[in-house]
């Protein structure tokens, strides 16, 4: 972005002198008048020396406005000094001062004495010399050395070998290799080359990003000044209310693309025809006012307590409707007292999405342990670290920069941050080629898993255990369905007295559910477990329709199989049963109760399953956590015999109960077989 040095003037002078203290510039002005108009040298030199003081220390950071003040301070002290012999020597100190804050400024003639000149410009001959500069075009940008520099005709420079440079929009920039000497005056010329068209853009708002075909130009900044009051006007607009003048450049003949994007606003898209850029030559546009663009977000849940955050902003508790926000991509976190929801994000203009959060486990990467180092450490450290976009069903935070890892598990648990902790231990060898990375709950269950820091993707096993979640609730018709030879779909050998009061036909084939072909039960299935809770608009052959409450049979959590995460599915668990009541959370119990026994803490399971109270009918219901518990007693061992007999003969009373699931194995059977074996 280049910004005409006019233009840059008005805009930076404003800001920058209401940034200083406007009391110095007071005192500044009051020195002059007290020397000039009533000739008070002591008191002028005070209000000098106060001005000197405050901007002296800070002289190599001060803008361009507070330079020239510094520097006219020298001036008006070396020529306070010079009016009396006792102080001045000091005048050529002042002078020499000058000289090195800014060799280019020039002393006020009609202010200081000749006497004085001629020892200003003896003291710069001494170690500078003089270039004097010819431009065409005007308005572009002098690099010094690299430095951007003030463009001046003349200018002071040091002896030795230096580069000039010149650019401005739309031409070829031109440098320039001078060696300088004393007493040398040296002219330099710079005539650029156009090679280009330019466009100066004036937006609303300012800070808009500028692309041209495709790549981004920088963004737009500060404000208008009084160059662009002619084109703010026709639109109602002050001058401030625009960007400052952004020059696109580089038109090439042909046609070009130009957008325009801010925060909160419609992306603009101007076309630029070939006329632009043939012949080249500058052009100006009408001011582009960017239109509003807003989306609205609504957030509940049935969790209490959750906090609403956008990228890290806080929007407040839940449930949140209509929230007005812009449209963009966000990270979007709900905080819950146990448990967090996390998601990205992104809204379009217009825009109206509605999310149910739960709360899911928060996982905190604690970091690794020790300090030695081996091929990969840092690969699968930022690995780890940057874990969080690949995980959609568990909440991602890492330890605090510095802190170790048990240090971070000892802040996270005593304030309740996380529910799962992951630290990775570098495996000893000769040489290291593994890490273990160990997965923990907050309540000490943990599993292991290897892996090597130099393959291709060494998370994605730890990812893909992580993501996967068994399913434990079977969907069903309340039908007996059969798949046979010659038959458009899932044959209907039995359905329940509710099936067919709904209007389910037995005896005849399933075409459609909701208006998806299922050709088999396996299709039937997927179709019901995309429908969640339902209710299914069925299709039977001759025509026959009917809309039918989905069933959810409950199936077991499988154990000790290698699609899972066990720590993740366990917390995962904990969570829901924190607001699941009734049925729901005897469930639930259940299937803690197998996560536990998953880690042989069978102690524990047998703690959460006796709470549950299933439904006595067919499929995984009491008769399964009776049969459950006596398993584990059997696990801890013949001082819990007694118990186990107890749980085996509760598991005798539900006949119709099953393992794993509703087409499951008969618990009676297994758990006479059980009562044999303890006799």
């Amino acid at each position: 972005m280049r910004l005409r040095p006019l233009l840059l003037l008005c805009i930076l002078a404003a800001p920058l002198l209401r940034g200083q203290d406007a009391s110095l510039l007071d005192t500044f002005n009051q020195a002059k008048a007290l020397w000039a108009t009533q000739g008070d040298r002591v008191d002028a030199t005070a209000r000098f020396e106060q001005v000197l003081d405050a901007l002296a220390p800070k002289a190599a950071s001060l803008d361009p406005t507070w330079t020239r003040v510094l520097c006219q301070t020298y001036n008006w002290l070396a020529v306070l000094d010079d009016r009396t012999p006792a102080t001045r020597p000091r005048a050529t100190t002042r002078l020499e001062a000058l000289i090195a804050l800014d060799p280019d400024f020039d002393l006020d003639r009609t202010l200081t004495s000749q006497r004085l000149l001629a020892i200003f410009d003896r003291l710069r001959a001494t170690t500078l010399a003089q270039v004097q500069l010819t431009w065409a075009p005007d308005g572009g940008q002098l690099q010094v050395d690299g430095k951007p520099s003030a463009l001046l005709p003349r200018k002071f420079l040091p002896f030795g070998p230096h580069t000039l440079a010149y650019s401005h929009p739309g031409y070829a920039p031109a440098q320039v290799q001078v060696t300088l000497g004393a007493q040398d005056v040296k002219p330099v010329a710079f005539n650029l080359t156009r090679v280009s068209s330019t466009v100066t853009i004036y937006v609303q708002p300012s800070g808009a990003e500028v692309l041209l075909d495709g790549r981004s130009l920088g963004r737009t900044s500060g404000r208008a000044g009084a160059d662009a009051l002619a084109l703010a006007l026709p639109l109602g607009l002050r001058p401030e209310d625009l960007s400052a003048a952004f020059v696109v450049d580089g038109l090439k003949a042909g046609k070009h693309d130009l957008e325009l994007r801010a925060p909160c606003y419609k992306t603009k898209r101007l076309a630029l025809d070939p006329s632009f850029a043939t012949p080249f030559a500058d052009h100006v546009l009408e001011p582009i006012r960017l239109a509003p663009a807003r989306a609205t977000l609504t957030v509940t849940s049935a969790w209490p307590g959750g906090e609403l955050f956008l990228s890290g902003e806080d929007r407040g508790p839940l449930p949140i409707k209509g929230l007005q926000v812009c449209p963009g991509t966000y990270r979007l976190m709900v905080a819950f007292p146990s448990g967090g929801y996390t998601q990205p994000l992104t809204v379009a203009d217009g825009d109206s999405p509605a999310l149910d959060a739960r709360p899911m486990p928060r996982l905190a990467f604690l970091g690794m342990e020790g300090t030695q180092d081996f091929p990969g450490r840092s690969r699968i450290l930022g690995l780890l670290q940057g874990l969080g976009p690949r995980l959609h069903h568990l909440a991602f935070e890492t330890a605090r920069p510095g802190e170790t890892p048990e240090a971070a598990r000892s802040r996270l648990l005593a304030s309740h941050r996380a529910e799962l902790f992951l630290v990775a231990t570098p495996v000893p060898g000769p040489v290291i080629h593994e890490v273990e990375l160990l997965l923990s709950t907050a309540d000490g269950e943990t599993e292991r898993l290897r892996v090597k820091p130099l393959e291709d993707d060494p998370l994605g096993g730890l990812v893909a255990r992580l993501e996967a979640r068994p399913v434990l609730e079977e969907p069903s018709l309340g039908a007996t369905l059969l798949d046979l030879p010659g038959q458009p779909g899932p044959w209907v050998l039995e359905a329940s007295a509710a099936a067919q009061k709904a209007g389910l036909q037995p005896h005849a084939p399933i075409l459609q559910v909701n208006g998806q072909p299922v050709p088999d039960r396996a299709a039937l299935h997927r179709a019901l477990l995309a429908l969640g809770r339902g209710p299914a608009h069925v299709l039977q052959a001759g025509g026959r329709a009917c809309d039918l409450p989905i069933l959810r049979a409950p199936l077991e959590l499988p154990l000790h199989s290698p699609r899972f995460a066990y720590p993740a599915l366990l917390a995962d668990l904990r969570l829901q049963a924190l607001g699941a009541k009734g049925e729901d959370a005897s469930r639930l119990k259940l299937q803690i109760g197998l996560a536990l026994m998953h880690f042989r803490d069978y102690a524990k399971a047998v703690e959460v399953m006796r709470d549950a109270r299933l439904d006595s009918g067919p499929g995984v219901g009491q008769g399964t956590v009776d049969y459950e518990i006596g398993r584990c007693f059997v696990g801890l061992g013949l001082a819990y015999r007694t118990e186990a007999i107890q749980a085996f003969r509760e598991a005798l009373k539900y006949p119709q109960a099953t393992l794993f699931g509703p087409d499951g194995p008969r618990v009676a059977p297994l758990a006479q077989q059980s009562l044999e074996d303890l006799q």
